[in-house]
């Protein structure tokens, strides 16, 4: 097929690009002036106060006084309400479960974020480019959607943020009957405050005046009045993108790790979600006079959702002072995202021909890259031994799955037309069986993460093969059925679609609220191991460890009392505790910044003894309760630990306390949690046989991407870690080149001065207080080792004694005693590292 198929007609071409080549090259421009400070902080806040007092009012009340209202569809705009209604209270009903504590202001501004178009600076000059020959009454629905947001929605969140900045300032108190009067005052003052912000809002001003205008005018301005409001509306567009690249300067310096994620998940919201909801609003209350206008509507309420999200939101969240550096950071990455969707959603308006045999081609091409990836992903999970522990179990089943849909796409080629027989009756039924159980593994390993972090892991072990059968069983006899009730050699694509989509609606649910309830105990882990950090840190001789010198499973890791090893979660640790003599006194929280945890709300623990009274608990089950009565470690939970090691549930020493990889599987879940919404949009559009053209295109596509390719997100989320595979070659690589097996040490004549009067000074000062502090019998693997350390605590015990400042340095101390044989590693195999890695002095 001719490349230029694929573009649309030459007339809406010519306009688009100059379009959104015109509005983002101004944001870069602005950009540019801030980041070289040629205009101010002071002198942006002008440019504001000219677009937000004189030219947006200008043109909102010049567009709406001459705008004839029998052309307007009342039906679409209301079918806008009902979609931006939809996304704006689920985004602010799932925060709200999600935030632990409950954070009304973060539910209000992140409503406000996935619902609130940049609908003026940028959203009209690429709408007006778009449909300025065709439907030029188009540009002008967007004067009327805007208060939208801004009288019907944005109130919703405004009394939230209020409630929750007042809550903050402790201005709510009803023990006394001052305190009540104060009470019906705070919120007569909320409801002011709400009235008066709707009231003076210039938008919302100007478009109840520019409605006004209309009816006593007849939509005909005097041209003395037309003339004026022309002057400043004309001004809008330049400066309002010019002002929205100053706005961006010095937004994004934070968004690095796991910052990342909650600003691209509200993207993904307003940019697909939000949209694809639009449109299916649209579709369903027939906004149009006929199928041929609502599907026009349809796809023009589509493109309108890719709009990004509007300067403003910063504005409120820094009114509020809530979320201020990442609503301006998403800000930013939003608006330059939105650009190539706009773009891809733009070019696919006009398009009404069939392109099955391309999506079928481009199919083909994913899966076999998708291939060479789950192979990747596969073998890296097997070299680092990490399908012995979980949840990289749980993901290792789903890559196989995906290798197998990559196989069975592969097998049944590039051509979309194909002639009946057992063959590709059996590609099929393969490619049927490994799609439905991609699904199911996905929210499989979502109640895996949540079983994983409320129970732990030895029940995790106990409860994979029930979700393997869950998970593998379920399409095999869904397969079956389709096999036994195929009309011919070929199985039914109506009921194929029927069953993926009822399965795509079921893990959808699963997964997202397994997903939600796994952030909630995250949340609640996190917070009561740096409460119970603290409370010990006053006390840390109080407290006796499980094991000495533990290895921890993850970042932070707490015992419970369902399983040896619970409540495991990916969050920084908190603030570590050291004794007397600054070392780590065998208690695992040095290791791994975590005390015991309960199953008790953060939000309910008020009284510092009880708190004191939980750390000091043993988390042993009650029925064995008898055997923890000494002050030594608890004998049950030592022996549950051995198990866990066992039965490969804990890392290798090695692994620096990697655990398991909670973050990266938590990334993997959203994004899944997105490709099933994708498909459950295009299996329905699909069943429901709708126009397949247009926007239908650009589903289906981003459908085959995502449901084939599923594999790549898998490749870049554990098959890119250097660590994981590169690093371990290399050294293994330099090991057979050196011809030597062990860490080659300098001569002592060779020593520098500085080792020699390190190891002199340490001899002399600290050597035997550092032997007290940090040497403990460890047991590893079956072995018990004698006054033995791990690295991570010397470098600890190095930095609490004031012989070093930070991590680094106290590396470049251990390894000056390393060189000067004060000590070594337990194998001789490697130099001194900040790691779990066991030493002994010498």
């Amino acid at each position: 097929m001719e490349a230029s198929t694929f573009l649309l007609d030459p007339a809406k071409a010519d306009n688009l690009y100059p379009a959104l080549f015109q509005c983002f090259t101004i944001i870069l421009c602005g950009y540019i002036a801030g980041r070289l400070n040629v205009v101010s902080q002071t002198e942006s806040k002008g440019i504001g106060t000219f677009v937000g007092t004189f030219a947006l009012p200008s043109l909102i009340f010049l567009s709406l006084a001459r705008l004839d209202f029998s052309t307007v569809n009342w039906t679409f705009l209301l079918a806008i309400l009902l979609g931006k209604g939809i996304v704006f209270f689920a985004v602010m009903i799932v925060t709200i479960l999600v935030s632990k504590p409950v954070n009304l202001g973060r539910a209000g501004i992140f409503a406000i974020f996935c619902t609130q178009s940049n609908d003026f600076a940028l959203g009209y000059p690429i709408i007006n480019a778009i449909y300025e020959n065709t439907h030029p009454e188009y540009a002008l629905f967007l004067y009327l959607m805007a208060p939208i947001s801004l009288a019907i929605l944005n109130p919703v969140a405004f009394v939230l943020m209020e409630i929750k900045k007042q809550r903050d300032n402790a201005q709510i108190v009803t023990t006394s009957p001052e305190g009540e009067r104060s009470s019906e005052l705070c919120k007569f003052k909320l409801l002011r405050q709400i009235v008066k912000g709707i009231a003076l809002n210039p938008v919302l001003v100007m478009t109840v005046l520019g409605i006004i205008g209309n009816i006593a005018f007849k939509h005909h301005l005097s041209p003395y009045i037309e003339l004026l409001l022309k002057v400043f509306g004309d001004s809008f567009s330049a400066t309002a993108l010019f002002l929205l690249g100053l706005r961006m300067v010095g937004q994004i310096h934070r968004l690095r790790g796991p910052a990342l994620l909650l600003p691209c998940v509200l993207i993904m919201v307003k940019l697909i979600v939000l949209p694809v909801v639009m449109r299916e609003s649209v579709s369903a209350l027939n906004a149009g006079a006929n199928d041929s206008e609502t599907s026009s509507l349809s796809t023009y309420a589509f493109l309108y959702g890719t709009i990004p999200t509007a300067p403003a939101v910063f504005v409120f969240s820094n009114l509020y002072q809530l979320e201020v550096d990442l609503m301006a950071s998403s800000m930013v990455i939003c608006t330059f995202l939105s650009a190539p969707i706009m773009f891809m959603s733009a070019q696919v308006i006009s398009i009404n021909k069939d392109y099955a045999e391309q999506m079928k081609k481009f199919g083909f091409h994913l899966s076999i890259v998708s291939l060479v990836a789950c192979v990747w992903v596969i073998t890296v999970f097997i070299v680092t031994k990490k399908y012995k522990r979980m949840p990289h179990r749980l993901t290792l089943c789903l890559s196989v799955s995906q290798l197998l849909l990559a196989i069975s796409v592969i097998w049944g080629g590039p051509q979309s037309s194909y002639t009946p027989s057992w063959s590709v009756l059996l590609q099929q039924t393969l490619c049927t069986f490994s799609m439905y159980s991609c699904l199911l593994w996905t929210s499989m390993l979502s109640v895996g993460l949540l079983m994983l972090q409320s129970r732990g892991p030895c029940f995790v072990v106990t409860l994979w093969p029930v979700l393997g059968f869950v998970a593998w069983g379920a399409p095999a006899v869904m397969a079956a059925v389709l096999v036994a009730t195929r009309p011919a050699l070929q199985l039914d694509a109506k009921a194929v679609d029927a069953i993926r989509l009822c399965l795509l609606v079921f893990c959808i649910t699963v997964t997202t609220g397994c997903l939600t309830l796994y952030i909630r105990f995250r949340r609640r882990s996190a917070q009561f191991a740096s409460l119970s950090a603290d409370v010990a840190s006053h006390s840390p001789d109080e407290s006796s460890g499980l094991v000495d010198n533990e290895q921890p499973v993850s970042n932070t890791q707490s015992v419970s009392h369902n399983g040896c090893y619970g409540a495991i979660t990916a969050s920084p640790s908190p603030a570590k505790s050291a004794n007397g003599n600054g070392c780590c006194s065998g208690d695992p929280r040095c290791e791994s910044g975590l005390v015991n945890s309960t199953s008790q709300d953060i939000e309910d623990i008020v009284d510092h003894n009880k708190v004191l009274l939980l750390s000091r608990e043993c988390a042993c089950p009650p029925s064995q309760k008898q055997r923890c009565t000494g002050p030594e470690p608890c004998r049950y939970l030592s022996e549950l630990e051995r198990a866990a090691g066992t039965l490969g549930l804990l890392p290798p020493e090695t692994s620096r306390g990697r655990g398991g990889q909670l973050l990266k599987h938590t990334v993997l879940i959203i994004l899944y949690s997105l490709a099933m919404f994708i498909g459950i949009t295009y299996t329905t559009w699909r069943m429901m046989q709708k126009d397949e053209s247009g926007v239908f295109i650009e589903i289906e596509f981003l459908d085959i991407a995502i449901t084939y390719g599923q594999a790549l997100i898998m490749f870049v989320l554990f098959g890119l870690d250097p660590e994981e595979m590169i690093i371990p070659a290399v050294r293994y690589f330099k090991k057979k080149w050196h011809g030597a097996d062990t860490v080659v040490l300098p001569s002592i004549e060779d020593l520098s001065f500085e080792t020699k009067h390190v190891c002199d000074q340490f001899i002399m000062h600290h050597l035997d207080r550092c032997k007290e502090a940090i040497a403990k019998d460890t047991r590893w693997r079956m072995r018990t080792y004698r006054a033995v350390f791990r690295g991570s605590c010397l470098v600890r015990w190095l930095i609490s004694c004031g012989l070093a400042k930070d991590e680094a340095e106290a590396v470049a101390y251990g390894r000056h005693l390393l060189d000067g044989r004060l000590i070594a590693h337990l194998n001789n195999n490697h130099h001194f590292t900040n790691s779990p890695l066991l030493y002994t002095f010498k």
